[in-house]
């Protein structure tokens, strides 16, 4: 299920990153993973689109980690916000729903990975939860 939205900017918290973005958008999920809670701070709620639809106003500040053999994710170097979740070889690219100026009309859908779930807080909403990202 995609979200029909023509045009959508986004930019971390200095704007070293700073995007346009076109196309369909995948509704929100929020990850409950142990890596991104580790990069987050807390769970993390992402959307995706195909990486070709995203045009950079500025990206100087854009840096790039190996987080494991599957994926990268990509973050400011400056402010040090949390942007896209990239698997390799996908068209796709997840990024942070939060970098989004509002209003976004995306929906928050699923959440993944509940079992790795911080015991500090609790998934009170009716949503679908899964162990993994099926």
């Amino acid at each position: 299920m995609k979200t029909k939205i023509k045009t959508l900017n986004a930019s971390c918290l200095c704007k070293g990153i700073d995007m346009k973005i076109k196309g369909d958008f995948r509704p929100v999920i929020n990850c409950h993973c142990i890596q991104c809670t580790k990069t987050h701070g807390n769970f993390a709620a992402y959307t995706s689109v195909l990486e070709e639809n995203i045009t950079y106003k500025s990206k100087n500040t854009l840096k790039w980690f190996a987080s494991s053999k599957k994926a990268k994710r990509g973050f400011c170097n400056k402010c040090g916000a949390s942007v896209f979740f990239k698997r390799y070889g996908s068209k796709t690219i997840s990024i942070s729903a939060g970098l989004l100026k509002n209003p976004t009309k995306l929906k928050t859908v699923l959440h993944i990975y509940t079992s790795n779930k911080r015991d500090y807080y609790e998934i009170s909403d009716n949503l679908p939860k899964h162990k993994k990202y099926t």
